[in-house]
């Protein structure tokens, strides 16, 4: 499922992961697009590296 951000995404995305049949990812091109765009983020080098 591909959902907006900041709506209720966030609670539809926990309520599949307590699912033991899904797999879920929060975000899952955001590292690429800081790695791409070099964008300064707080966070950047560990969202990079948990790609």
């Amino acid at each position: 499922m591909w959902s907006g951000p900041r709506n209720i995404s966030t609670a539809l995305m926990r309520a599949w992961e307590n699912r033991a049949d899904c797999v879920v990812w929060d975000e899952p091109l955001y590292g690429y697009y800081l790695q791409a765009t070099g964008i300064q983020h707080p966070g950047a080098a560990e969202v990079i590296a948990a790609r």
